[in-house]
């Protein structure tokens, strides 16, 4: 109904029926809000469609991966990692963090209801090393390796979540099950990992 009311405002503004009350002044605030509602309305009527789109490209996924299909899965979880990614900063834009939220964050432990999120220059392509020197090498297509003393111990798939934190789904051989880890980078050279967004407990820097 509210997409509705928008569609007909815009069509009777252009037919000069409806006049900007900021018109005569130069004023754009009428506009400011006109567009707030047509962005607003857009992501109601698209979000759902994109939630089930993701829903069918993970079943899709672990589908080629119980075949045995590690390429095509590879190229699936790119996109579920795309979708992800451009759904996390549509919600970066349209809703910063409140200080509140941000203080009551680090006064939990938890930086992600006042995390901003990474770029993905930071560490798409590039490795990030542990304390102990174990190697994460992270791939543009969404996978990467786990490599410890120069032998490549494990292999995962990564994604960036609406949180601004990065999920790892980490296997050690194909037939083994998943490991979930959690990343959040502070900047391009500081990260902390962990088995959990809550806890985030281990240092990682740029190799």
């Amino acid at each position: 109904m509210r997409t509705m009311k928008t569609f007909v405002f815009l069509t009777l503004l252009t037919c000069g029926i409806v006049r900007p009350a900021a018109a005569a002044d130069g004023g754009v605030a009428d506009f400011d809000k006109l567009q707030m509602s047509y962005q607003g309305a857009v992501e109601r009527e698209t979000a759902p469609l994109r939630s089930k789109y993701l829903v069918e490209l993970e079943k899709l996924r672990d589908a080629y991966s119980r075949a045995g299909n590690q390429a095509g899965a590879n190229v699936v979880q790119a996109e579920i990692t795309t979708m992800n990614q451009q759904i996390a900063f549509a919600k970066t834009g349209k809703r910063a963090p409140t200080e509140a939220t941000a203080v009551a964050a680090a006064n939990a432990g938890n930086a992600a209801a006042g995390a901003e999120m990474p770029e993905l220059r930071w560490f798409v392509g590039k490795t990030w090393l542990t304390a102990a020197m174990t190697k994460w090498k992270f791939e543009k297509d969404g996978t990467g390796d786990h490599v410890r003393g120069g032998q490549k111990v494990a292999t995962f798939t990564w994604r960036l979540l609406p949180s601004g934190a990065v999920e790892l789904s980490v296997r050690t051989a194909p037939d083994k099950p998943a490991t979930t880890m959690f990343l959040r980078f502070k900047n391009k050279l500081e990260a902390r990992f962990g088995p959990s967004e809550a806890s985030l407990t281990e240092p990682l820097h740029y190799e």
